[in-house]
């Protein structure tokens, strides 16, 4: 790649992720428009529904009063080839004379995947791919693994979030969880739960909390899917997490007819997932086919363990970790530890996280690690 190349895509990149948690489940794209060495229009997918990036980018060329015929085009994504939403990228590339597309990386999106580069090249069109060993590949997989895991394998991506003291605890003796963290590293959790399609928590916290599980910030009028994992529907209907339509319950077969009854006439969107237990990989699926893809699972110990448990079964189970640490010592045998569950008998089988980072959040240490990466 030229110098420009390289500008005009670091550019792309910087517009997509102002779609970041806005576009699901479209990817988060970001394109640039040059001619003569000048950036002539830009744009970036917004939400699912609305024009994709090349097209808003051709339009702000238009509105600026340049000619796109003969013009470059960096996007971050490759264009997509079919009727969705809206109409084919391709066919508005080939109608406006585009010369030359260069593209961050292909579409795993089976409708799209190498489809939309082989419509333009039949077009006329010059294409290339950034190179998987350009340092400007992996910034473009960012921002879209929770895409590619739901394009690749049918699931939704998952990142598991706590907030816990150093010594790896949610909760006292006693059962106080309020507050452990600063105000600021809380403020920066709900923000990373609105970038997400769904939020998930188990009953017990449901009962102890009462929690909203809203999204916050810019995404605050988004409407979170809250999933709500109930063995039995025996949590009351009073709750807040059902105070609307955006939420379901995964439950089993040992739900009783009069609480099925409890929670049809109440409303509450439910489904059995196993005989006793909870199979997360078939819940994963489920939402999947409902197009959610990113889960943001937040719920006590229990929960977290029920997680870390299988992916010893399948390591599509979890994909990123995010956890708040704040720097005080709780202690006691008693106390609520991050992670319940069976836990692991030998170190040699732990779940180990990759590409982990630690930042300061209003003095929290916030850690992210991931599990999985997906190209």
């Amino acid at each position: 790649m030229t110098e420009q190349d390289t500008q005009c895509m670091v550019r792309a990149v910087t517009l997509a992720k102002k779609g970041i948690g806005k576009t699901s489940p479209n990817p988060t794209v970001g394109a640039v428009l040059v001619q003569s060495g000048k950036i002539i229009g830009e744009g970036y997918h917004k939400k699912a529904g609305t024009p994709h990036a090349e097209i808003l980018a051709i339009r702000h060329a238009l509105s600026q009063g340049h000619d796109p015929k003969g013009a470059t085009l960096y996007v971050t994504l490759e264009p997509c080839c079919h009727f969705g939403k809206t109409p084919p990228c391709t066919d508005a590339l080939l109608k406006y004379g585009i010369k030359d597309v260069v593209m961050g990386s292909v579409d795993p999106f089976p409708k799209v995947h190498g489809k939309g580069r082989d419509a333009l090249q039949r077009g006329g069109v010059s294409v290339s791919v950034l190179s998987k060993q350009s340092p400007l590949f992996q910034d473009i997989l960012s921002l879209n693994q929770q895409y590619l895991k739901w394009a690749e394998t049918g699931l939704p991506y998952v990142t598991m979030k706590a907030g816990m003291s150093l010594d790896g605890k949610i909760a006292t003796r006693s059962g106080e969880s309020k507050w452990i963290t600063s105000e600021k590293a809380r403020t920066d959790a709900r923000h990373e739960r609105s970038r997400t399609d769904a939020v998930l928590v188990g009953a017990g916290t449901v009962r102890s909390d009462d929690p909203m599980l809203a999204a916050h910030g810019i995404n605050k009028k988004k409407h979170l899917l809250r999933v709500i994992l109930d063995p039995r529907l025996s949590l009351p209907t009073t709750h807040r997490v059902f105070r609307d339509e955006h939420v379901f319950v995964a439950t089993t077969n040992r739900a009783t007819y009069k609480d099925k009854e409890r929670f049809e006439k109440a409303g509450i969107a439910f489904e059995s997932f196993g005989p006793t237990r909870i199979s997360l990989k078939k819940l994963l699926q489920y939402l999947g086919k409902e197009d959610i893809q990113h889960v943001f699972v937040e719920g006590g110990s229990g929960t977290h363990g029920y997680f870390v448990d299988d992916v010893r079964l399948d390591s599509l189970i979890i994909d990123r970790v995010l956890f708040y640490i704040e720097p005080l010592l709780l202690g006691g045998n008693g106390a609520v530890p991050v992670i319940g569950g069976h836990g692991r008998k030998h170190i040699n089988n732990a779940v180990r996280l990759l590409h982990t980072t630690v930042k300061d959040v209003g003095g929290t240490l916030k850690i992210t690690g991931y599990v999985n990466r997906y190209d």
